[in-house]
């Protein structure tokens, strides 16, 4: 996510920074989408002694920037007995469709565990204009610093409606073991909303595991995460990444260096990079520490071994910050992957063996191919440079209505206006909505101010842009790009998401475990019904305006 605007350069966000340190020499509702429909069910259910059961555990699984189409590419490298091989073919399998337009990790993991879309949890994108830091992430509240990083802030205090986890809270009287855990900040406090027991994640500058002041007023860390840090330290991870198996990689996927990636060739040294702790982020490490500090919490907290189901959320970051650098067909992505589901079966195994558990996998959203993949191949595909965009505004709004201060800054997918631009708001939108799509890879912007009409709109993209924006939306201008093209995140290259086409809104289900059936669709199912699933199973309402009807399975 970039911003730009007339009085600065691009600003790279954290995606970004951790690409470019990787390797020195990343309450509205609308109709779901018209094929989304009831499932045919395609295989037995599992045994009684299974389905019949409770879980007292629920885990939440997302795997950042996992698209269903490319887990229908990575499947087969995966072994057979790695743990998505076995949920994909013995679980509930099933893809979902994320029912807005900014697909991007934090409305995404708004959105599966609210159940309602954008438009009413208030979560629009990861970040929006602020007139003082440029682009501030909507976790950033300037109030709850993050232990050991006093620069950075986190807290879900931007969400406006409830969790599943803040039902589950108040429906057991505060006595559920409720966690949010991920690389990501926004990924764990948004999973599990205003009232779990803590919400963990990585700091580059904490240079391990910590949480944020909402969550330890007292500003200590707990017991369990400070014996973790010090048992577990990052630096001896802090270790050059190789493949794993190249000779079946190339098989597969062809060459190692494919054009396109920021970086193309193995291997990638964290060491080497300006900062190692944040490009620690973007290696498999990194997935595999994060899971034995879900596991550690997951003891000290004592979850699932009583009569009271406890919720955990498990946000997988490291598919998102590779992604971004070499693209979901990459060596880099498959390599992680495979060593991603490696830790994630041994997790669940250790998870079933303390108890009844259930557990849902899936994605906060999709992906686009390369570029040059897409074009050398005959689809369209590009990047979009945000400063060009607003450059491009401010020339067009310069030429209408006369010389002056039109536009604030761009953080995609909103354009925010200057005082200017805000005097004469109908106009300037008038102006840039007929100029705008004439630049290559734009297909339309739209008026924020007018969200509720979109939302009622004969047109697919239209309702999801509307499905995207609350009435106050932080933004003037929403564009939406062609497909295949994207908020370009670097120079150097990469791929992004945050688009309404179907390789950034489709998403894999896989769920597996107690209480679930087997069960296989050809459909696609609505997305927020993920929220439901997950209250269905943790025996408690799902939230007032969520779907009525859990996923099959």
């Amino acid at each position: 996510m970039t911003i730009q605007s007339k009085a600065s350069a691009p600003l790279i966000l954290a995606t970004s920074l951790v690409a470019a340190t990787i390797v020195a020499s990343a309450c509205a509702r609308i109709a779901p989408p018209s094929n989304t429909t009831v499932e045919k069910t395609s295989a037995p259910p599992r045994p009684a002694s299974q389905a019949s059961l409770a879980p007292k555990l629920v885990v939440l699984i997302v795997v950042d920037q996992l698209g269903s189409w490319v887990l229908e590419e990575q499947l087969l490298l995966l072994p057979s007995d790695s743990v998505i091989r076995r949920a994909h073919e013995d679980g509930a399998s099933l893809i979902a469709e994320l029912p807005y337009a900014s697909t991007q990790t934090a409305p995404g993991h708004a959105s599966l565990t609210t159940g309602v879309l954008p438009a009413a949890h208030g979560i629009v994108a990861n970040a929006v204009y602020d007139p003082e830091l440029g682009s501030r992430r909507t976790v950033d509240d300037r109030k709850h610093a993050v232990l050991g990083n006093p620069n950075r802030y986190v807290s879900p205090t931007q969400l406006r409606v409830e969790t599943v986890a803040d039902i589950l809270h108040r429906e057991r009287n505060g006595k559920a073991q409720i966690v949010g855990i991920s690389i990501k900040g926004r990924s764990a406090a948004l999973s599990v909303g205003k009232s779990p027991n803590i919400a963990v994640f990585y700091d580059a500058v904490a240079r391990g595991m910590t949480t944020s002041a909402y969550y330890a007023p007292k500003k200590t860390l707990p017991e369990w995460l400070r014996d973790f840090n010090k048992a577990n330290p990052v630096e001896p991870l802090l270790q050059a990444w190789e493949p794993v198996d190249p000779t079946r990689l190339e098989s597969r996927l062809g060459p190692d260096a494919s054009a396109g990636e920021m970086y193309p060739s193995f291997p990638h040294d964290p060491r080497e990079a300006p900062d190692p702790w944040y490009a620690f982020a973007g290696t498999p490490d990194s997935s595999e520490y994060l899971m034995a500090a879900a596991y550690a919490v997951v003891k000290a907290n004592q979850m699932g071994i009583d009569d009271v189901p406890d919720f955990l959320a498990l946000g997988i970051s490291g598919t998102d910050i590779v992604g971004h650098i070499w693209g979901p067909q990459s060596w880099e992505y498959a390599d992680n992957l495979q060593r991603i589901d490696r830790a994630l079966t041994r997790f669940a195994r250790l998870l079933e063996a303390r108890g009844p558990v259930a557990f849902v996998l899936t994605a906060d959203h999709g992906v686009a191919e390369l570029p040059e993949r897409a074009n050398a191949e005959g689809r369209p595909g590009g990047r979009l440079r945000g400063s060009a965009l607003v450059e491009m505004a401010e020339r067009t709004a310069d030429s209408a209505l006369g010389e002056g201060d039109w536009v604030a800054g761009y953080v995609a997918p909103l354009f925010t206006y200057a005082a200017d631009g805000k005097a004469r708001h109908d106009e300037l939108t008038k102006v840039l909505r007929k100029a705008m799509p004439q630049i290559e890879g734009v297909q339309a912007v739209y008026d924020a101010r007018n969200a509720a009409e979109l939302r009622t709109s004969g047109k697919n993209t239209e309702r999801l842009v509307g499905a995207t924006l609350p009435d106050d939306a932080p933004g003037d201008l929403y564009l939406v790009t062609e497909p295949g093209w994207f908020d370009a995140l670097s120079e150097l290259g990469g791929t992004n998401h945050g688009t309404p086409w179907d390789y950034d809104r489709r998403v894999p289900v896989l769920m597996w475990g107690t209480a679930i059936e087997r069960r296989t669709t050809e459909e696609t199912h609505d997305a927020l019904r993920v929220a439901t699933t997950l209250a269905a199973l943790l025996n408690i309402p799902a939230p007032p305006d969520a779907p009525s009807e859990p996923l099959p399975g």
